[in-house]
């Protein structure tokens, strides 16, 4: 699976928020369905997720967070993407990996 493409996609037809202050806000709201985190996304901020929501899947990518920031059509770093509506994308089939 292109993850990049795939994120795209579900800008575009679902609903997806970036940066680590509206996961957190998205995962206290019970929104969250997925969080998506690069490879050298601050490790405080995976333990916090996994800690205080532990039935929300994280998935880490092999991407870091200029690369996921670029994915996202962003001009800055992406540390982490909630995902609350894949839309048409496939993203809701990753795997949780940590």
């Amino acid at each position: 699976m292109d993850i990049s493409r795939q994120i795209k996609q579900g800008i575009s037809t679902g609903e997806l928020v970036f940066g680590q202050r509206e996961t957190i806000s998205a995962c206290a709201r019970g929104d969250a369905r997925l969080i998506l985190v690069a490879a050298n996304c601050p490790q405080e901020h995976v333990d916090v997720l996994a800690s205080n929501h532990p039935n929300i899947p994280v998935h880490r990518l092999q991407m870091v967070n200029r690369e996921l920031g670029s994915a996202c059509a962003k001009p800055f770093a992406v540390s982490s993407i909630c995902i609350i509506d894949a839309g048409q994308s496939e993203l809701m089939s990753l795997d949780h990996n940590l």
